[in-house]
């Protein structure tokens, strides 16, 4: 239901970059895109994010007097506005706020990345598992609506997978405070549902995108709890988990 054709003209542009530095073979799409193009369809995300899993700093290799002829016209073909150097990544930045950005990145999963088929172009793809890690390590504390929305979706599609992530227990904690935070304050809280009705999400997941500051609170207080306590839980478990704090959204809608 959402037309990601400026995304595609990036990633061929992208992949191009990566090719031009021996690069493409460690470096796949991650972030919100890839959860949305690919993976769920339950929301609009405008960017293009590369992470190259190697311990090279790509950063300087991108600068555009780096750039031979035939990237700068497909640069010019997609609207190309500026070039920003940031302290752990580049971005460059497209006409109507569209941004390709590239950083590199340390494995957060054991299986960080697969070579996938998008937009008719074969590319490597971060996992859903890889792409939750880094929103809850880099990112728990800001508590970004489109971040917690597929943060919420990952929880109800699979709730096993925080324990897939190779991240410290105190960022999930630090992601529950930043829940609880907007839960409390209700300028936050409009602001929260203000963000996500922007991307449009998929009428699908209407449920969880109205209401996943709750449902995400629910869910992560319960894993906390049995952690700080000891608890292993089995799979089945953080199923019944999952399944109360989703009838607790069905019962509020």
């Amino acid at each position: 239901m959402y037309d990601f054709t400026p995304q595609k003209n990036m990633m061929y542009a992208a992949l191009y970059l990566l090719d031009k530095h021996n690069l493409i073979d460690v470096s796949a799409l991650g972030g919100g895109t890839a959860l949305a193009a690919y993976y769920w369809n339950h929301r609009y995300s405008t960017d293009i994010d590369i992470f190259t899993h190697s311990k090279q700093d790509v950063s300087l290799l991108f600068r555009p007097s780096r750039w031979d002829k035939k990237f700068k016209n497909m640069m010019d073909d997609i609207g190309y506005k500026n070039f920003k150097m940031h302290p752990v990544y580049t971005e460059f930045v497209f006409e109507d706020d569209f941004k390709m950005q590239f950083l590199s990145v340390e494995d957060r999963t054991k299986i960080p990345y697969n070579k996938v088929s998008l937009w008719d172009i074969d590319m490597l793809i971060e996992s859903v598992e890889e792409i939750i890690a880094k929103k809850i390590y880099f990112r728990a504390h800001k508590g970004n609506a489109r971040d917690l929305f597929d943060i919420a979706i990952a929880v109800h599609k699979d709730p096993a997978i925080l324990d897939k992530l190779i991240i410290p227990l105190e960022k999930i904690e630090e992601l529950l405070q930043t829940l609880n935070i907007i839960h409390t304050e209700k300028k936050l809280f409009d602001e929260y549902l203000y963000e996500i009705n922007l991307m449009n999400p998929n009428p699908e997941y209407r449920d969880i995108a109205d209401n996943t500051i709750e449902y995400l609170e629910s869910f992560i207080e319960s894993y906390i709890g049995a952690k700080k306590l000891g608890i292993v839980l089995e799979t089945s478990e953080l199923l019944e988990i999952e399944k109360y704090a989703y009838s607790k959204v069905i019962e509020k809608n």
